[in-house]
């Protein structure tokens, strides 16, 4: 992530001073066709901010969620507004639920994980592909200007005459429009293809960072997930446990009373047999 991050303001950085040092130069070329090459510039401009956007947001995402690995901070909602990834995360996992449970499979989280890193990719690969177009358009339109400039310029000419300097000072003045056409269509060639040399460029840069942070969530969240699925799993069988302990605790005095009842019935009998045997003895001394 930090290689990535470096990357990002290294070709940045490069990219600034070549526009400084060369920008008279740019700026002849870009007067050349300055509505297409505007357009073009656009481009670069919304594409370069789109990737810069992306960049920071998921470096701080990544330096949030790598401090609570490590318990720098506790997650609560109130700090996870500016991190949508994260608490996304988080309440797919039951951390800020109100049930505390997993309501998602570890698949289900990894996808929707990466579905919101990719998010905007669709834009980034239109823009890309839109400097290459809008640099062919360009260059179409100078080569048709071109040709019709020379076309004019055949026409214009004429072999009968008989003063050759101002036939060739005809040819010369004839031949600025085609050239100028040729300098619009390469122009605009030439800024469409850089565009999209750049972004793409910024692309190969923001898919490292995307990559990074993604195989440091999945990480966090199997070891996060596997933690919760054994902590269940040992609840459970605590409460089987403790179940079966109690099961056998109540059939256990459930004998005991059976045994306790038994007891008084034989106790009851072998008093009742004395008594009876009492009384007779009782007889007995009365009849001697």
């Amino acid at each position: 992530m930090v290689k990535n991050f470096l990357a990002y303001l290294l070709f940045s950085a490069i990219l600034v001073i070549i526009f400084v040092s060369g920008y008279e130069t740019i700026s002849l070329y870009y007067k050349a066709n300055p509505y297409i090459n505007g357009i073009i510039l656009l481009t670069l401009i919304v594409g370069f901010l789109l990737y810069t956007v992306k960049i920071i947001s998921l470096s701080s995402e990544y330096r949030f969620m790598n401090s609570v690995a490590f318990g720098k901070l506790k997650i609560n909602d109130s700090s996870l507004n500016s991190y949508p990834i994260t608490k996304s995360i988080a309440k797919n996992l039951g951390i800020i639920s109100s049930s505390n449970t997993i309501s998602k499979t570890l698949d289900e989280i990894l996808d929707e994980l990466l579905s919101n890193i990719e998010s905007g990719k669709d834009i980034s690969k239109y823009l890309i592909n839109l400097a290459v177009f809008l640099g062919l358009i360009g260059t179409f339109y100078g080569l048709l200007l071109t040709i019709g400039s020379v076309s004019n310029v055949i026409d214009g000419l004429s072999i009968e005459q008989q003063d050759f300097g101002v036939f060739f000072n005809t040819l010369r003045d004839g031949l600025k429009s085609p050239l100028s056409g040729m300098t619009i269509a390469f122009s605009s060639s030439l800024f469409g293809l850089v565009t999209s040399l750049i972004l793409g460029l910024y692309e190969i840069i923001t898919r490292g960072v995307k990559q990074n942070y993604f195989e440091f969530c999945e990480n966090q969240i199997r070891l996060y997930y596997r933690s919760s699925t054994k902590l269940k799993a040992d609840s459970t069988n605590i409460t089987q446990v403790l179940n079966s302990k109690l099961e056998e605790l109540v059939d256990g005095i459930n004998k005991i009373n059976e045994n306790f009842n038994n007891s008084n019935k034989d106790l009851q009998k072998e008093i009742v047999s004395e008594l009876k045997t009492v009384g007779k003895s009782i007889k007995n001394l009365e009849n001697k």
